[in-house]
């Protein structure tokens, strides 16, 4: 096993899936690539008084240091690990980064929500369990 791709958005199911792809790749000798992705704007951003770019500025600043603290919580496993932050649909930019060739596992974490609440309002992981091109395990 050569990397392990990881979903980070900051939730306490995302964190629990980060430590479990540090195990994973400890006992495989993998590398991780933490990911974040800065979804698409639901509203307009003169909705909020400032621009797109101001808004998308913002949340990559959030991203970058989300995944800093992940990745300065994992320095002391030993695990060596980027970092990556992408912009669009997260199932879909997920299932992309995970197309690279040294990418063998995506590891993602679950809401925990029922059937019912998936079909109503979507879930990111049930979508990227279907789309990705490799394994996907979703951690509770």
């Amino acid at each position: 096993m050569k990397r392990i791709l990881v979903g980070i958005d900051g939730s306490e199911p995302a964190t629990k899936a980060a430590q479990m792809a540090t195990e994973i790749a400890m006992r495989f000798g993998a590398k991780l690539t933490l990911a974040y992705v800065v979804p698409r704007l639901v509203l307009p951003p003169d909705a909020y008084g400032l621009t797109t770019a101001d808004v998308e500025a913002d949340h990559r600043a959030y991203a970058e240091k989300l995944l800093a603290h992940a990745e300065g919580q994992l320095a002391e496993s030993g695990v060596q690990a980027d970092t990556l932050v992408l912009s669009g649909a997260p199932a879909e930019c997920l299932a992309e980064a995970a197309q690279a060739s040294d990418v063998d596992l995506v590891v993602a974490g679950s809401r925990g929500r029922g059937a019912v609440a998936r079909m109503l309002l979507g879930s990111v992981t049930d979508r990227l369990v279907h789309i990705s091109p490799k394994p996907v395990l979703v951690v509770r």
